[in-house]
């Protein structure tokens, strides 16, 4: 996976200071939905628990779609940018071993699909009927994948 750096994810601009999550909350967050966080999911919560990547745009950039923002994982289950709340919010659509892990500018999750190893990469479309649309065979390839979205320089 590239250098996480590369991303510069931010909020607002600035640096995001929320701490990676803790041991006690990855593990209350596996139990209460009986999935295992992937090691290159960590990594990335680790690197930065949350913002809006600024190489955001999903090749092929044709597709239109590009990342608003990584959700972030803490004690705080409500913020409509938590995983616990997509997570909740989405576990009825795309089923019991989809870890929503970002969310387009529309709204649109984009989830891990942890039925394939490694787990793969896909985008609920809503406004097209909840259309799965497959990214990447994995979330590795997903993040290297990542570019400058041409129509936001």
């Amino acid at each position: 996976m590239r250098n996480l750096s590369e991303l510069n994810i931010n909020e607002g601009g600035e640096p995001v200071t929320r701490p990676a999550p803790t041991k006690d909350v990855i593990n209350a967050f596996q139990a209460r939905f009986g999935l295992v966080l992937p090691e290159e999911y960590l990594r990335i919560l680790r690197h930065s628990n949350g913002g809006h990547p600024e190489l955001d745009a999903v090749e092929p950039i044709a597709a239109g779609w590009a990342i608003n923002h990584f959700y972030h994982l803490d004690d705080d289950r409500t913020s409509t940018r938590s995983l616990w709340f997509a997570t909740e919010e989405w576990r009825s659509v795309l089923g019991k071993n989809a870890l929503p892990f970002a969310e387009s500018g529309g709204g649109d999750p984009f989830f891990l699909d942890l039925t394939t190893t490694p787990p793969s990469v896909k985008v609920c479309a809503h406004d097209e009927n909840c259309a799965i649309v497959d990214l990447a065979p994995s979330l590795e390839a997903f993040i290297d994948g990542l570019t400058i979205d041409p129509d936001m320089i």
